[in-house]
C-alpha cells in the first residue's frame, strides 16, 4: 500500500525531489490564515486550505506526478466534502475553482456530480477542522440577510478565494525554488511622507505667483482633514492645483494613522500612468513603487533580480505603493481568473486614489462603486477621489444603495480657484470644417481636438499653413516625435496649429494660447481646456477654449453632447461645480437603465429561474450552511470588461525603422520567451477595431510574421497620419 503521497515535484541534480501533500496543505493553510485573518475565522480559512488539494491523492495523480502523462482532474474532490466539515458552501466555490477560476453555480453543481477515483485515504491523513454553525465564518464581512448580505457573501468569496490561491501560488513557489526567489517590496510610509513634505516645502518656500501660492492654500486645506475618519474622500481641485502630490500626502498621513498596508493609485489613462509612477520613482525609488498596467515593461530596470522580483510582486501586488488602472484594478475584483484575482485580498486595508475619478466607467458606475463601498466598510480602505470635475458622488451612492459610506470633502473652501482659471470658455455653436481652419489660423497657434479619427485627418491635410497631428491611427514612435516637435516649435513662438483626437487630453503637457474643442462631454471640454495657456504666464482673458460642433454628430456623441449643450445653456461658469454637477447628473441619469443593466445581481446566468433577484433579495447566512448560493462568477466575468471593444494589434514596418523591427523579429524567432522582444515592438504597432481590420486584410496588406500581424505595404501607412485604409502611391518616403 502506498504510504508517501506527494503534491508537487522538482528537479535537484538530476534526481527528483517530492513536497508531500501534507506538507502542503499545512504551507498553505498556514499562509491562507494568515491572509484572511482580519475577515475569515481561523479553522474555516485552514480547513478549505487542507481539503484543496485532497484530489492529490487519487492513484492516477499519484502515478502522474511519479512521471506517467496523465490528465487528472482533483480540485473537484475538495470541493465535493464542504459539508461533512460543515463549511459554508463558499468553500466548494472556492476549492473547485483554485486552478480554473470561480465557477457559475450550475458549473460548480454540474462538477459536484463528476466521478473520480476514491481519495478518501486523505482522511487518515489530514486533520481538517469541522466547523460550528453557529460560528460566523464570514467575522463582521457580511450582514444578516437579503440583498445586501447575498452581495457581501460573493465579495467575501473572492477575498477568501484570492487569499487560497495566493496561498497555494507561493507554497508551491517556495518548494520549486527552494526558497531563492525574491517577491514582495518592504514600506517605509513615515519616510516616504518626510521626502515628500521636504519636496513641498520646497515648492512653497519658492512660490511667487497666485497659481503657485493656490496651490499651497489647497494643500493645507487638505491636510487638516488627516484626522477626520471617512470612508471617501472627495478632493475636487482644479487642474494645474498639484492633485497628484497633496493627494499622495493625504494618503500617507490617512496611511500612517491607520496602520495601512499600502496605498493604490488608480488611472483610468494608460497615456498618463508613465508619469505620475515616474514622479513616485524620482521621490521613493524605483525599487519602491509598482507599476502594474498593460504597457509596463519590466525591462526597465536594468538589474535581472530586480527585473524579475518587480515582476513576481505584480502577480499579487505585495507592495507599499502601486500605479495601476481602472482596467486592472476592477477586473481584479470582478474577474473569475485565478490571476486576476490572487492580488485582491492584498487590496484590503489600503488607501486608494482614483484620479480622475469622473472617469470611472459610466455603463460600470454602480459595481465600481458596490465593490468600494464593500472595500471601505468591511475591508477597512479609504477611497480617495480626485477630479477637477466632481460628480455627485453622494447622491448616486443613495440612488445604488450603496448607503452605510460615510464621506468626507476635502477641500470646503474653493475661493482660490480663480487662481488655477487659465482660460475663458467659449461656445461657437455650429460651424463647417472651413470656418474652423480660418479662425485656427487667427491666432499665432491653436490646438483642435476632435471627436474622431478621420476628422482630425482630414482637417490636417486641408490645412495650408505650418501643422502637425496626432491621433492612435499612428504608433508610438510617431506621436512621440511629434510631441517633441511640437514642444519645440512652441518653444521657438512658431506659429502653426496641432489637430488631435482626445488623446491629448492626459498625459500631454503642451501649453496653447488657444484651443478649439469639437463637442463632446463637458469633462472632455474642460480637459482640454487644461492645454490653454497650461503654464499661466498669461491672464485668462487673453487666452480663449472654444466649444463648437459640426452639424452631423456621431452616434456615440450625441448624449454628452446633448447635455454639454443644455449646460451652456444654463450656466455661464462651465466650471463651476454647479455645471459640473448638473452636467454628470443628466447624463448618469441616461445611463442609468446601461447601470442597472450591470449591477451583478442582475447579470443572472441563463440557465436560472426568472425570479433570481428573488432569491438574492430572500438570502439568509444560515443557508450557506446547506445549500449552493446562486452566484454567477464565470457569467458575470465575461460581461464586467472595462474596454468597450475588442482591439487588434499591428506592427507598422517602414523605411525609418525595418532595420530595428527586423533585428526584434529575428531575435523573436529563437527566444524562448518573447514578452520582452514584444514589449519593445510595441511602440511601432497601432490598435485597430475589427471593421478597420476588416478592410486591410481584404486588401491582402497584412501578413503574420513570428505570430505578429505586420502591415505588409507601407504604402498604407504615413508617419504623420498614420495608418491609411487604401493605396497611397503619392506618399515618399
Amino acid at each position: 500500500m502506498q504510504t508517501e503521497f506527494y503534491a508537487h515535484s522538482r528537479d535537484e541534480n538530476g534526481e527528483k525531489i517530492y513536497q508531500s501533500i501534507i506538507d502542503h496543505a499545512r504551507g498553505v493553510a498556514q499562509k491562507m490564515a494568515q491572509f484572511s485573518a482580519d475577515f475569515c475565522e481561523k479553522d474555516v480559512a485552514e480547513a478549505i486550505a487542507f481539503l484543496h488539494d485532497i484530489g492529490k491523492y487519487q492513484k492516477s495523480f499519484q502515478l502522474r506526478i511519479r512521471g506517467q502523462n496523465l490528465t487528472v482532474p482533483h480540485a473537484v474532490c475538495g470541493a465535493k466534502e464542504w459539508q461533512k466539515y460543515h463549511l459554508p458552501d463558499a468553500a466548494a466555490y472556492i476549492i473547485a475553482g483554485h486552478h480554473a477560476g470561480l465557477p457559475d453555480r450550475m458549473n460548480l453543481l454540474s462538477s459536484s456530480k463528476q466521478e473520480t477515483e476514491s481519495y478518501g485515504i486523505y482522511e487518515k491523513e489530514l486533520t481538517v477542522p469541522s466547523i460550528s454553525e453557529q460560528k460566523k465564518p464570514y467575522k463582521n464581512a457580511v450582514s444578516a440577510s437579503g440583498e445586501l448580505a447575498w452581495k457581501e457573501y460573493a465579495f467575501w468569496i473572492r477575498m477568501l478565494f484570492s487569499s487560497l490561491v495566493d496561498a497555494d501560488f507561493l507554497d508551491t513557489e517556495e518548494f520549486c525554488s527552494q526558497g531563492t526567489v525574491e517577491r514582495g517590496i518592504t514600506a517605509d510610509f513615515v519616510g516616504y511622507l518626510e521626502i515628500l513634505k521636504e519636496k513641498l516645502d520646497l515648492l512653497q518656500q519658492n512660490a511667487s505667483t497666485d497659481t503657485e501660492k493656490a496651490r499651497r492654500v489647497l494643500q493645507e486645506q487638505v491636510v487638516l482633514h488627516k484626522e477626520d475618519d471617512a470612508h471617501f474622500y472627495y478632493m475636487n481641485m482644479p487642474t494645474g492645483s498639484g492633485k497628484t502630490l497633496t493627494s499622495l500626502r493625504f494618503a500617507l498621513e490617512r496611511a500612517i494613522i491607520q496602520n495601512k498596508k499600502r496605498i493604490i493609485y488608480v488611472i483610468p489613462y494608460t497615456s498618463i500612468i508613465d508619469q505620475n509612477a515616474k514622479i513616485f520613482k524620482d521621490l521613493f525609488g524605483a525599487e519602491c513603487v509598482l507599476e502594474h498596467h498593460c504597457n509596463f515593461d519590466y525591462d526597465t530596470y536594468e538589474n535581472s533580480s530586480t527585473r524579475e522580483k518587480m515582476r513576481r510582486t505584480a502577480e499579487n501586488w505585495d507592495a507599499p505603493i502601486i500605479v495601476t488602472t481602472n482596467v486592472q484594478f476592477f477586473e481584479s475584483i470582478y474577474s473569475n481568473r485565478t490571476s486576476k484575482l490572487r492580488k485582491l485580498h492584498n487590496i484590503a486595508d489600503s488607501i486608494l486614489i482614483f484620479d480622475e475619478a469622473h472617469m470611472l466607467p459610466s455603463e460600470y458606475f454602480q459595481p465600481c462603486l458596490e465593490a468600494l463601498k464593500i472595500l471601505t466598510t468591511k475591508y477597512g480602505c479609504e477611497a480617495i477621489f480626485l477630479t477637477a470635475t466632481m460628480p455627485n458622488f453622494d447622491d448616486w451612492l443613495k440612488t445604488f444603495q450603496c448607503d452605510g459610506v460615510t464621506t468626507c470633502d476635502l477641500i470646503e473652501d474653493r475661493s482660490c480657484f480663480d487662481a488655477f482659471r487659465r482660460s475663458k470658455i467659449e461656445n461657437l455653436g455650429t460651424i463647417d470644417e472651413e470656418t474652423l481652419l480660418m479662425r485656427a489660423g487667427e491666432y499665432k497657434n491653436a490646438l483642435i481636438v476632435v471627436n474622431e479619427r478621420k476628422t482630425a485627418k482630414s482637417l490636417y491635410e486641408t490645412y495650408s499653413g505650418k501643422k502637425y497631428h496626432l491621433s492612435t491611427y499612428m504608433n508610438h514612435a510617431d506621436r512621440d516625435r511629434v510631441i517633441e516637435n511640437v514642444k519645440l516649435s512652441l518653444a521657438n513662438g512658431e506659429s502653426f496649429c496641432l489637430f488631435s483626437t482626445s488623446l491629448i487630453e492626459a498625459g500631454v503637457d503642451l501649453d496653447f494660447d488657444t484651443v478649439f474643442r469639437e463637442q463632446a462631454g463637458l469633462d472632455n471640454l474642460l480637459q482640454t481646456s487644461g492645454r490653454c495657456n497650461r503654464s499661466g504666464k498669461k491672464t485668462s482673458s487673453e487666452c480663449t477654449t472654444y466649444s463648437f460642433r459640426f452639424e452631423n454628430v456621431a452616434k456615440r456623441f450625441a448624449t454628452k453632447h446633448y447635455y454639454t449643450e443644455q449646460t451652456f445653456e444654463k450656466y455661464q461658469d462651465m466650471t463651476s461645480p454647479e455645471a459640473i454637477r448638473f452636467y454628470f447628473d443628466k447624463l448618469y441619469a441616461e445611463e442609468k437603465t446601461k447601470m442597472d443593466a450591470n449591477n451583478f445581481l442582475r447579470a443572472k446566468p441563463q440557465e436560472l429561474s426568472s425570479d433570481f433577484s428573488r432569491q438574492a433579495k430572500m438570502f439568509r447566512t444560515d443557508q450557506i450552511y446547506r445549500n449552493f448560493s446562486y452566484f454567477n462568477f464565470a457569467g458575470y466575468a465575461e460581461k464586467f470588461r472595462l474596454i468597450d471593444a475588442p482591439t487588434k494589434s499591428l506592427l507598422i514596418i517602414d523605411s525609418r525603422n525595418r532595420d530595428e523591427v527586423e533585428q526584434l523579429l529575428t531575435m523573436l524567432r529563437y527566444a524562448e520567451s518573447g514578452r520582452q522582444i514584444y514589449r519593445k515592438l510595441q511602440k511601432y504597432m497601432i490598435s485597430l477595431y475589427p471593421y478597420e481590420w476588416k478592410i486591410l486584410e481584404d486588401s491582402g496588406v497584412i501578413q503574420t510574421r513570428e505570430g505578429i500581424d505586420c502591415l505588409a505595404n507601407e504604402n498604407y501607412y504615413q508617419s504623420e497620419t498614420g495608418i491609411c485604409f487604401e493605396d497611397n502611391n503619392d506618399y515618399i518616403y
